[in-house]
């Protein structure tokens, strides 16, 4: 693998550290793969209503990006897993204030159990740096 292609791996601690064998994010030449990201406060790890938890996780994400020389404005795919697919409107209202046209692509999957009782969603994206 050459120089330019060489995998960097991305810490901040402006998004939660990982509990597990993974980074927040690895960015390997224009791209960056971030962890799916639950919507916790970083600084309290609480968790609230879906509203609150779609924010916290790009909030998140948006923290892990800029450290890997991004923002959430320009991710360009973003993978959605949600535990209860009623709440997809709830979710969208969230999503619209941080994304503008043109939208990045997204999937939506309803998983029926997410880490812990109270985790109602989780995101990752894959973005390009600025």
């Amino acid at each position: 693998m050459t120089e330019r292609y060489r995998r960097e791996a991305v810490q901040t601690t402006d998004a939660p550290t990982p509990t597990g064998p993974f980074n927040q994010a690895i960015r390997i030449g224009p791209l960056i793969f971030t962890a799916g990201q639950a919507g916790r406060d970083r600084d309290t790890g609480t968790m609230g209503d879906l509203a609150e938890q779609t924010e916290w996780a790009l909030r998140n994400l948006d923290g892990i990006l800029r450290a890997a020389g991004s923002t959430l404005t320009q991710a360009v795919k973003l993978t959605i897993y949600l535990r209860d697919d009623q709440d997809t409107a709830a979710l969208n209202e969230v999503y619209r204030h941080w994304f503008s046209d043109p939208l990045p692509a997204r999937s939506l999957v309803q998983v029926s159990r997410l880490k812990g009782p109270e985790m109602l969603v989780e995101i990752e994206a894959v973005a390009v740096t600025t």
